[in-house]
């Protein structure tokens, strides 16, 4: 269809368009028909809103049983780290923690790991140690937290002679 096809169609349908214009224009809606469409919407909101009460109701319960049950365990936890700490304090000499990772949560488990670290590890992580030979390995208890990563170091003895630590 071109343009001049177009634009004659549209000049037979103009009139017919003026007419039911007219005729619309005429018709009247009945009177109480405002009144039914707004009682019909305020019965719809009503009922939609006591869902979204109850919905709401449900999810804060649940929420403060959440954090209810969150605090409990969190209480507990703390109790338990600390019992572990002060055990690890009465084996002996205290633990060093490394320098540059993450303090350990008191939520978070540790592991505590006997092994043989090289000076030269010691050295690149910040400690001052003091040997004539960087190539020896020093015998110590390594703690773990729960996510492998090492956080802390307690020395045991060192043995510069044969490079090995004294078990």
């Amino acid at each position: 269809m071109n343009s001049a096809e177009l634009a004659e169609r549209r000049r037979e349908l103009a009139p017919a368009m003026r007419s039911l214009a007219a005729r619309v224009a005429e018709v009247e809606p009945p009177e109480d028909l405002e009144a039914r469409l707004l009682a019909e919407f305020d019965a719809v909101h009503q009922q939609r809103a006591r869902v979204s009460r109850r919905w709401m109701a449900m999810v804060g319960g649940a929420l403060a049983a959440s954090v209810l049950a969150g605090t409990l365990v969190v209480r507990q936890q703390p109790a338990q780290t600390q019992v572990t700490a002060s055990q690890q304090s009465a084996e002996g000499a205290q633990f060093v923690s490394i320098p540059y990772t993450q303090p350990l949560q008191p939520y978070e488990r540790v592991s505590v790991v006997e092994t043989y670290v090289p000076v030269t590890a010691l050295i690149a992580a910040g400690f001052a140690v003091q040997t004539s030979d960087p190539g020896a390995s020093v015998r110590a208890d390594v703690m773990v937290g729960q996510d492998g990563r090492p956080r802390a170091i307690r020395p045991i003895a060192f043995n510069i002679s044969d490079r090995r630590l004294i078990p």
